[in-house]
Order: structure tokens, then sequence, then C-alpha cells
């Protein structure tokens, strides 16, 4: 049997992955669902503000037709002639003044500035109304343990999916010297698609991990410190929200560094990454009707286990492990804001357990084994991204 689409009821064969018709995509995430909820709504507003266009009648534009016609074209020729002679000199002063204003405008052409004395990256907050992002992050993991090198036991496969409204709010001031602003969380929702299914929650304002970070800028609008307690939600999301850039100007293709750290929660698994971004300042392009510099940044990051389930407490050794990473930011240096921001970050850890029988048998898959020491391996392909409402 087909399906039938739940737009336009176009009949699809089975297995279709969208409408035939009106190419409706099917099967949907729970989070892209969301998000495609929000653009429509704001899709609409907008079309609502929209002044709508009445179309001329048919009789408006035949008389139009008809009276072009009617005019003597010969006539309208023998009496230009003349008025075009004497009208040389300002028809060329016209033309020069054309000329002019086109090369005034290459010479006034961001990329050629740019490029020889840089742009500031550097942020401005209102103190009247706050500023407005959405954060995104995906978990994808598995995890499973190994003996001697082979396959033990697979224990979980999930994939985490949450999407967040946040706001930048501008605080008063307790020295001129520097800026200070609040993130809050304005809504966090949590999509979860394990072996059991999938579900969705609203986190609860008090929830810790969306507790609000504390921002302070020089009075320039350079970043100087982030103040939050280390969490796998906000204060994670901080960390690319608010990229830390040189207070200097910076040229198309400079090169820095930025120190970071954040906390990430796989089910009862918490790792904490830390190392250093290595960014790369590209060339200006367009970001909806404003221009953005293009950044680009790989990271050099370190996990570190802060956190283990109780039936692994005192059996685990180091976490080691690598992850392959990836990074793209568009900032708005004319209105000093980020636009967008977008990191990706995926690997494979190794913990090694002295002794695989203490994995709880609703983890194991087959015979249980006592007293053997092996791995305990966790998969992730996870990516943060933040853009401005």
């Amino acid at each position: 049997m087909g399906m039938n689409c739940p737009v336009c009821k176009y009949p699809n064969p089975q297995g279709a992955t969208h409408c035939g018709m009106c190419y409706e995509v099917f099967h949907r995430s729970a989070s892209q669902a969301y998000m495609r909820a929000v653009h429509n709504i704001k899709r609409q507003e907008r079309q609502s503000l929209t002044p709508k266009v009445t179309p001329r009648s048919p009789g408006l534009i035949d008389g139009a037709a008809e009276l072009f016609r009617q005019i003597d074209w010969i006539a309208v020729q023998k009496r230009s002639i003349p008025f075009l002679k004497r009208a040389r000199t300002f028809l060329a002063a016209v033309a020069a003044l054309a000329v002019c204003y086109w090369l005034l405008g290459s010479l006034l052409d961001l990329n050629p500035w740019y490029h020889t004395f840089g742009k500031n990256l550097r942020y401005a907050f209102s103190s009247k109304s706050p500023s407005p992002y959405m954060i995104s992050l995906t978990q994808d993991i598995k995890i499973w343990s190994e003996c001697q090198g082979r396959l033990d036991t697979p224990m979980q496969s999930f994939k985490v999916e949450e999407i967040a409204n946040v706001l930048f709010e501008k605080l008063p001031a307790d020295q001129k010297q520097r800026q200070e602003v609040a993130l809050k969380s304005r809504e966090w929702i949590q999509f979860l698609h394990g072996a059991a299914g999938s579900s969705s929650q609203a986190l609860s304002p008090d929830n810790p991990s969306i507790a609000d970070v504390r921002l302070v800028f020089d009075k320039a609008g350079t970043l100087k410190e982030r103040r939050y307690k280390l969490s796998p939600r906000l204060a994670k999301g901080s960390v690319f929200l608010t990229p830390r850039f040189p207070k200097e100007r910076q040229r198309a293709g400079r090169t820095w560094t930025e120190s970071v750290e954040w906390l990430d929660a796989y089910g009862d698994w918490k790792v904490d990454w830390s190392g250093t971004l290595h960014w790369t300042l590209g060339d200006l392009e367009a970001c909806g009707d404003d221009t953005c510099a293009h950044l680009t940044y790989q990271a050099d990051l370190h996990p570190r286990l802060v956190s283990a389930p109780a039936w692994a407490a005192g059996a685990l050794g180091p976490l080691h492990g690598q992850a392959e990473t990836t990074g793209v930011t568009l900032f708005d240096a004319s209105h000093k804001r980020l636009v967008s921001n977008t990191f990706s970050y995926a690997g494979t850890l190794h913990a090694p357990i002295s002794d695989l029988g203490r994995i709880p048998r609703a983890l194991r898959v087959g015979r249980r084994v006592k007293g053997v020491a092996g791995e305990i391996v966790i998969q992730l392909q996870n990516k943060i991204d933040t853009h401005r409402n």
C-alpha cells in the first residue's frame, strides 16, 4: 500500500521520502518538525505585514496600449533632436556624474578595504531590547564494551536532539570600563530517540543545566570572561554563542587560538572536553541583508571522564581518544553581533575497565564475563548550531 501526502493528499508509493506532487518531505525528526513549525509561523507573520497589491484591470492595460499607438513618433523624433543638441553639455555632465558614482562605489567596496585595513570583531548589546538566539544540540551516541580488541557486548545506542530559545540581556554596569551581559534560557526542549522509541520533554526553568551565564566584556566589546558552572547545555552553548576574538583589527587570512572547555553528558557518562580552537578569518560574504565575516576553525580537544555509572565506580582507567572537528562562523562586524556558528565533532573514546563482569545484565547481550579486563568504548557524532533569531 502507498501513503497519501498529509498536505495535498496525493497517493505516493510506499517508502517515498517526499511527495511526488507538492514535494512535502516525509518522516521528519521531532526537532526538524519543530523548526519547520517555527519557520512557518514567522513566514505567516511576514506575509501578514506585506501589503497586498491589487492587479490592474485588463481595460486599463488596453487603454494604455491604444494611447501608445496614437502617439506620432515621427513628430516626437523631429522635436527631440534639437533639444538633445541644446542639452549636450547637460547630458555629458550627467554621464560624468554617473561614471564618478560608479568609480566611488568601487573604491568604497568593502572587500578591498577589508583586506587592507581589516575589521574589529567586537560585540554590542542593547540595554533596551534583548538579543534572541537559538541553540540546537545533537548527540548520536553508541556505547559498547570490548575484550582483547573484540566486541564483548553492545550496551547503549541513542540520539538526543535539543532546541532552545535564549536571550542576551545587558545588565547595569558597576564599572565604566566593562559591560556585563546575562545569557538566559527562555525555552529548552529535548527529543530522545532510543531502542524504546522516541520521547520529548520541556526542561524546567530551574534545571541546573540551563542556569544563567554571566558574560563580561570590556568597554569596546571584547569578551573578557564567561562566568558559569560547567553544564552540558547553556554553559556549553555560551562558548559557541560568544567566541573570543582578538582585541586588535583582523584582516582576511589572520589566525589566532582560543582556549575552551565544556561538559557533555551521554546518559550516566559525563565527559569534560578541553582544548584549543584554531581560528582563521576569511573573506566577507552576504548574510541576509547584511555583510558578514566568514570564519573557520578546527579544535584540538582532550576528553576527561568526570562521571560514570555507579556499577563502574573504581574500576575505570583514564579516558583517551580523539575527535575530528570542523567549525564555521558568520560574524556581522558592522552590527557587532554573531549571526551563526556551527561546530561538529566526532570520534571514539576508550576507558579501560578492570572487570567486564561489572556490566549489569540489563546492559549485556549474551553470557556474562567475570574477572576479565577490557574497555568501555563510546562512539560519538555531535553537533552544536547557534544562530540569531
